[in-house]
């Protein structure tokens, strides 16, 4: 992997950990995380970690399924 993909990789987990934090929505930010987590996932690959990169990612859709189905939950309760 080229360089400079590696640097927009890392660019993005910096503006998808900044939209997390900073995200309003519930729901948009834990979008956002499944994002972040899936591409620590593909940075894990390339550094040559592969058991590391399937347990975030499987730990990121398993966290991500989880928080959304929370979210909406609770979302339908408060109406």
């Amino acid at each position: 992997m080229p360089d400079w993909l590696v640097f927009l990789l890392l660019t993005i987990l910096i503006v998808a950990a900044l939209g997390v934090v900073f995200m309003r929505s519930l729901l948009y930010a834990v979008i956002i995380f499944g994002g972040f987590s899936l591409v620590m996932a593909l940075l894990w690959q390339h550094f040559n970690a592969p058991d590391i990169a399937i347990t975030e990612a499987a730990v990121g859709v398993g966290t991500t399924i989880l928080m959304v189905a929370v979210v909406t939950r609770v979302r339908g309760e408060r109406m």
